[in-house]
C-alpha cells in the first residue's frame, strides 16, 4: 500500500518470475512489467475481452503489440481501452484479431432494473476476446489507456492511442514516478501502535483476531493503512486539464459485478458522507474537491426538484443520485429532505479544516444559500408553534404499527440538526465574508423558531419530536447521533444532557443488532470516541474484524461468513462497500485526536490495551498539524505545528493532564484552566507539550 503497487512473484524450473502492476497517475495508464530472473524466457498472450453482457454491445480487434476493445452500453456511454505492448528482446507475434465473446448462453435482459446480478466467485467461461502475443522476451511492459466520452467525444481509440504515445517506455522511470506520487499523499499520515512490522499474513491476522476477539494492534494499524489507500486511489480530484473525477460512489472503482448492488451509486443518507468525513482530519482534505464538484454539476437538477417536488425555492437533493442525475424519491427515503444539508455539513468541516476563504466565498457560501432557501420554504409551524420540517424522516427507520413500512415521520432529529447547521453555518459564513446582511435576522428567526431534538422521560436521545415507535430499535442506520458524529453540537463540555441522551440510545441500538453491518459498527466506534469510551470503540473494531474483514482487507457489507448476529440479506456473498473501510480512519484517529469546539483533546478515547504508539501528520480544525507519542498509557509529547497562526487550546485525557509548552526550546507563555491549556502559535511555527 506505501508503492500502490501490486506485484506477484513464483519460480517455475529455476527461473524467478515477476509481475508488477501500477495505475500511474502522472501518466494516466495502467503500467504492468513482466520480467524474469534469465533472458528470454518471457512469453505470453494479451487479451482483452468482457464478460457476457446483454446490455453492452463489445467489438475488438489487434496487432502486433497493440490490442483494442470497444464497448457500448444501451444507455448511451461509450468505452475504449488500448493495449500497448513493448517487449525487450524476442519478438512479438500475432494473437486473435477479431472480437470472439466468451463461452456460454448470452444472459437474459433485467428489463425491470430491479435485480443485482452478481458475478460467479468463479467466472465459468475462459476470457477470449482479442488479442496479441510476445515470445521469448527479456522483460515486457504492457500500457493499458482506457476512456469513455468524458475523455473524448468522438475518437476514444483515438484518444487511448494518443495517451499511450505520450507515455515514455521507461518502466524504471514510470515506477519511481509513480511511488513518488502516491507517497505524496500517502505518507502525509502514519500511524503505529507498537506492532512488529512482521511478515504476517492478513489472513492470519483476520483469524487470531477471530480467536482472541480483540483486533490486534498490527491489524488496526493495517485497517488504518487501507482505509487511505482506499480513499487515494478512487477519490484524487482531476489532474489539470481533465475533467472532473467522480466523487467515491459505494464501491469506490472496485466493483466486479454486471449489475451491481444499489447500482454502485451515491447513497447520501450516510453511505458518501462517511466517505469524505474523516479525510481533512489525516491531511487529505484535497479529496473533497470531487464531491464538491459533483454537487455542483448537479445543483441545476436540485432547483428543479425543489420545485417540482415541493413547491419551493432553493436545492434539493434527494437521498439517491448517480453521476449525472438526481434519483427518483423512492420508497425508502422519499420523504427525507436532509441530504443537501447533509452535504453542506461536510463541505462546511473541509472549510473550517482549510480556511480557505476562496472556497467558501465563490463554492460553499452559494450552495449552502440553496440549500437554506428550500427550508425557508419548507418549514411551516406546526399545531405547537414550531418551525419544522413536514414531512419529515429519519433514514431509514420504519415506523411501526403501519400496514407497510413507511418512514414518513413528525421532526426526526436527523433533520432538526442538519437544518440548525445549515441556518447557523449560513449566519457564520455571512458574517465572515460580510455579506447578504439583510438576511441575517431571518436566518436568525428560523433558528430561534426550530425546536431542539427530543430527550424522553428516562433522559434517552429520541429519534423523532414526537413518539413513533421504530419498527427495529437496533436499526443499522445511527441518524440520531449525527449532532454528537459527524457533527459537533453535542459534547461533554457543553451539553452534558444531550451527551448522556446519546449514550443511552446508543445502548438500546446495541441491544438489538439484529440489523447491524460493517458500517454501522465503525459509525458506533467513532461515536463511542466522542462519548470518551475507548475500550467500547475499541470492540467495536474488533466486531468488524470479526464479522466483516475479508481477506484482503476489505470489508463486505454484510455478515459473509454467515455467523448469525448481524444482518446477511446476501448468504455467502463478499458483497464489497466502501464507506466503512475509509470511515475507520475516522474511529481510530479520534481515539487520539479530537478538535471540536475549538478544543483539540489528546488521547480522550485511548484503549487500555493500546498502550503506545505514535501517529503523525493529524490535522484539527484552526490550523494545527498534530504528531503524538504516547506510552504505558500516557503522553510522551504532543508536537503541535501552526499552520495559520491562530491561538491553540488543548486538553489531555491521559493520566498525566497538565501539559507544559515548550518552542524552540525554552518554555512557551500559556494560560492554564485546570486541565485546559491556551497559548498564542506563530504561522509556520512548532509547539511541544509535554506533561508537567
Amino acid at each position: 500500500m506505501d508503492k500502490a503497487i501490486a506485484e506477484v512473484t513464483y519460480t517455475v524450473d529455476e527461473v524467478r518470475y515477476k509481475r508488477e502492476y501500477l495505475s500511474s497517475w502522472p501518466e494516466g495508464v495502467i503500467v504492468i512489467r513482466l520480467s524474469a530472473s534469465q533472458a528470454g524466457r518471457i512469453s505470453g498472450e494479451v487479451t482483452l475481452s468482457r464478460m457476457l453482457d446483454p446490455d453492452c454491445e463489445v467489438t475488438g480487434s489487434s496487432s502486433l503489440g497493440e490490442v483494442v476493445l470497444e464497448g457500448a452500453f444501451e444507455e448511451g456511454v461509450r468505452f475504449a481501452t488500448v493495449v500497448r505492448v513493448v517487449q525487450h528482446g524476442g519478438r512479438l507475434t500475432g494473437g486473435r484479431r477479431e472480437y470472439l465473446a466468451p463461452a456460454g448462453t448470452m444472459p437474459p435482459k433485467d428489463l425491470d432494473g430491479g435485480q443485482f446480478i452478481f458475478r460467479d466467485k468463479d467466472y465459468p467461461y475462459d476470457p477470449i476476446g482479442v488479442s496479441t502475443c510476445f515470445d521469448c522476451a527479456d522483460e515486457v511492459l504492457l500500457l493499458v489507456a482506457t476512456a469513455t466520452e468524458d475523455e473524448a467525444a468522438d475518437d476514444l481509440v483515438g484518444w487511448c492511442r494518443s495517451k499511450l504515445r505520450s507515455v515514455p517506455v521507461d518502466a524504471d522511470r514510470l515506477i519511481a514516478e509513480h511511488v513518488q506520487d502516491h507517497r505524496s499523499l500517502y505518507r502525509r499520515v502514519s500511524l503505529s501502535l507498537g506492532s512488529e512490522c512482521d511478515a504476517v499474513p492478513t489472513d492470519a491476522l483476520i483469524e487470531e483476531s477471530r480467536k482472541t476477539g480483540i483486533a490486534s494492534p498490527r491489524l488496526l494499524e493495517q485497517m488504518f493503512n487501507m482505509g487511505r489507500y482506499l480513499a487515494i486511489t478512487s477519490g484524487r480530484p482531476q489532474p489539470k486539464g481533465q475533467p472532473c473525477k467522480a466523487p467515491i460512489n459505494l464501491q469506490g472503482i472496485w466493483n466486479q459485478d454486471r449489475r451491481p448492488a444499489w447500482d454502485s451509486d451515491y447513497h447520501l443518507d450516510l453511505n458518501l458522507e462517511m466517505c469524505y468525513w474523516p479525510l481533512d482530519q489525516i491531511g487529505m482534505g484535497d479529496l473533497v474537491i470531487p464531491m464538491m464538484d459533483w454537487v455542483e454539476s448537479l445543483l441545476p437538477q436540485a432547483n428543479h426538484a425543489a420545485m417540482d417536488l415541493y413547491g419551493c425555492r432553493g436545492a434539493l437533493f434527494p437521498a439517491i443520485c448517480d453521476l449525472r442525475h438526481l434519483g427518483n424519491i423512492d420508497d425508502l427515503l422519499f420523504a427525507w429532505t436532509g441530504a443537501g444539508a447533509w452535504i453542506a455539513q461536510l463541505l462546511w468541516h473541509h472549510w473550517e479544516y482549510s480556511g480557505d476563504e476562496l472556497f467558501l466565498r465563490f463554492r460553499l457560501y452559494p450552495l449552502m444559500k440553496e440549500i437554506g432557501q428550500f427550508y425557508e420554504d419548507y418549514l411551516i409551524y406546526d399545531q405547537n408553534g414550531r418551525l419544522v420540517p413536514v414531512p419529515s424522516a429519519s433514514p431509514e427507520m420504519g415506523i411501526k404499527g403501519r400496514k407497510r413500512y413507511s418512514t414518513l415521520s413528525s421532526p426526526s432529529s436527523i433533520d432538526l440538526e442538519l437544518i440548525r447547521e445549515i441556518f447557523s453555518h449560513l449566519l457564520s459564513a455571512s458574517q465572515s465574508l460580510g455579506m447578504d446582511t439583510e438576511k441575517r435576522q431571518r436566518w436568525s428567526d428560523i433558528l430561534s423558531d426550530l425546536p431542539m431534538p427530543a430527550i424522553d422521560g428516562h433522559g434517552c436521545l429520541q429519534e423523532w419530536a414526537d413518539c413513533h415507535e421504530p419498527i427495529d430499535p437496533g436499526h443499522r442506520h445511527r441518524s440520531p447521533f449525527i449532532a454528537l458524529c459527524p457533527g459537533n453540537r453535542i459534547t461533554l463540555e457543553d451539553t452534558p444532557d444531550y451527551h448522556e441522551a446519546a449514550r443511552k440510545l446508543l445502548h438500546i441500538r446495541l441491544g438489538n443488532r439484529q440489523s447491524t453491518v460493517a458500517l454501522t459498527s465503525v459509525w458506533d466506534a467513532q461515536i463511542w470516541t466522542r462519548l470518551y469510551d475507548g475500550d467500547a470503540a475499541l470492540k467495536e473494531l474488533s466486531l468488524i474484524a470479526h464479522t466483516w474483514l475479508i481477506d484482503n482487507l476489505l470489508l463486505s457489507h454484510c455478515d459473509w461468513r454467515d455467523d448469525t448476529t448481524t444482518l446477511n440479506w446476501f448468504p455467502g456473498k463478499k458483497l464489497f462497500q466502501i464507506e466503512a473501510s475509509i470511515g475507520i480512519l475516522a474511529a481510530l484517529s479520534e481515539m487520539l485526536l479530537q478538535d471540536r469546539r475549538a478544543l483539540l483533546r489528546i488521547l480522550p478515547a485511548l484503549p487500555k490495551t493500546l498502550k503506545q504508539g505514535e501517529i503523525k501528520g493529524l490535522h484539527s480544525r484552526g490550523g494545527f498539524e498534530v504528531e503524538l507519542i504516547w506510552a504505558e498509557g500516557q503522553l510522551v509529547q504532543s508536537t503541535i505545528r501552526s499552520i495559520r497562526g491562530e491561538r491553540c487550546k488543548v486538553k489531555c485525557f491521559a493520566p498525566e493532564r497538565q501539559l507544559a509548552v515548550f518552542h524552540s526550546g525554552s518554555i512557551h507563555e500559556a494560560v492554564y484552566d485546570e486541565d485546559v491549556v491556551e497559548f498564542s502559535t506563530e504561522r509556520g511555527e512548532s509547539y511541544i507539550l509535554r506533561p508537567k
